[in-house]
């Protein structure tokens, strides 16, 4: 389920660390102050006041504005403040991280780390831009951070990979980690509109942001995918490191298309270990109707692991809201809660700095829009030719709509680089009127 990746896998096996340390034993009953009260941190807070038998008291709730998200149904003791200092010089056990972002998030966890609080936070961006810093900070305090709710939400992925899959040797990772792309692309298949209209009816449905960029152009995955790489296969890649495309550029067209090949086309995240070298990146992508990645829906998640003993893991579900995601954030604190676990969050791989390469080879989709009445098949035949890149097949020369007509092909695999150079001289043909689309085809 890669992009021809499976002929070189990892060299050495994965190793584990020497020793972990434990932890103090907690008291009988754990105090949390929750960061943020927005859709999350209101999920959280009524799990916690609702479910007594968790042995988790939450005594503090922050956020900037107290007057405006104060409600009546949480319980009179719980204190209200809009100071992070107070939770800090308080005798809370554990803070619950929910404002998002790098700073002052980050600021924050460091300060309750080093005053001796655990923490346990949904923030991937944080997590994928510093969390090796703020893992060591956190054994050196020797207090726990957990961060299984910053991926997939409600789907228990990195507990799956730090103490399912421990003992396999993993070499791809392979899913749909935004829920807001897949609710596009669900919408665009199932209900045949268009981007725009799948894109309005997701913000109205509260699953896309009002600048939804970063989940379109799949910096949000990028982040998830770099703690995956990180659990999973001990690799080291940081967001910006991962080879990223939108999914602005997918029309009707190309699910038609699509479904001539068999395939449909979602967002897809795929970090693999080939040799020594790392590929990872998000983008949109034509997926066989048959696979895991097809058959999910709407705003759910799916994560394919491959390992060298056990083959494929598939782990699925609800992968945003905050129902899901609060589930993850008050299993991280139930975990932190017991005496037996341990320091840190345990990860059984010893991380590596691999060097990345995108420069692969797999089949292409090639979709080009010329007006009505000009033929580019041939002039585009010999473009692709002088570029080192081989038509397979033609699944369509024309198509009705105000945008013109459309070409489109199947290449043979294909180096990244020889494509990108002939997308460039395509783009400049005298009757290419649009950015040509080229998205991989997983097999």
């Amino acid at each position: 389920m890669g992009l021809s990746l499976r002929d070189t896998l990892i060299d050495e096996p994965a190793k584990r660390p020497h020793s972990r340390a434990r932890l103090e034993p907690l008291p009988s009953i754990c105090k949390v102050a929750i960061l943020g009260f927005g859709t999350v941190g209101k999920a959280v807070t009524e799990l916690l006041c609702c479910s007594p038998s968790l042995q988790l008291r939450l005594t503090h709730i922050y956020n900037r504005n107290v007057d405006r998200k104060r409600v009546p149904w949480v319980p009179s003791q719980v204190r209200w403040t809009d100071n992070f200092d107070e939770i800090l010089a308080s005798d809370v056990d554990v803070i619950v991280e929910l404002v998002g972002g790098v700073r002052p998030a980050g600021d924050w966890v460091r300060q309750a780390l080093c005053a001796g609080k655990s923490v346990v936070t949904a923030n991937k961006h944080l997590i994928a831009t510093e969390g090796d810093e703020l893992l060591e900070l956190a054994r050196k305090a020797n207090q726990r951070l957990l961060y299984g709710a910053s991926v997939a939400g409600g789907v228990p992925v990195l507990c799956g990979l730090e103490q399912g899959l421990a003992g396999e040797k993993l070499f791809r990772l392979t899913g749909v980690l935004n829920g807001t792309c897949n609710y596009i692309l669900s919408q665009m298949q199932n209900e045949v509109v268009s981007f725009t209209t799948a894109l309005a009816r997701a913000q109205e449905m509260g699953y896309a942001e009002a600048d939804p960029s970063h989940d379109l152009g799949g910096f949000d995955a990028s982040c998830k995918l770099t703690i995956l790489a990180r659990v999973g296969l001990g690799a080291q890649p940081r967001p910006q490191d991962v080879y990223s495309r939108s999914i602005e550029g997918v029309e009707a067209v190309d699910f038609e298309c699509a479904r001539k090949l068999g395939c449909t086309i979602r967002q897809v995240s795929l970090a693999e270990l080939r040799g020594t070298q790392l590929y990872a990146a998000v983008q949109p992508a034509l997926v066989p109707l048959a696979s895991p990645l097809a058959q999910v829906k709407d705003n759910q998640n799916v994560l394919i692991t491959a390992g060298v003993h056990g083959g494929e893991t598939v782990f699925s579900g609800r992968g945003a809201g905050g129902g899901p995601t609060s589930v993850a954030v008050v299993s991280d604190l139930v975990s932190i809660s017991r005496p037996e676990s341990f320091l840190g969050s345990p990860n059984p791989r010893e991380l590596k700095a691999y060097p990345l390469n995108h420069d692969l080879e797999s089949p292409r989709y090639l979709r080009l829009r010329a007006p009505k009445d000009a033929d580019i098949s041939y002039a585009v035949s010999r473009v692709l030719s002088e570029s080192g890149v081989s038509v397979h097949s033609v699944l369509q020369q024309s198509a009705s709509g105000s945008v013109g007509s459309a070409l489109v092909v199947t290449l043979e695999p294909c180096r990244l680089s020889n494509l990108e150079v002939a997308l460039e001289r395509l783009q400049k043909l005298e009757h290419c009127f649009a950015k040509p689309l080229s998205l991989p085809i997983m097999n």
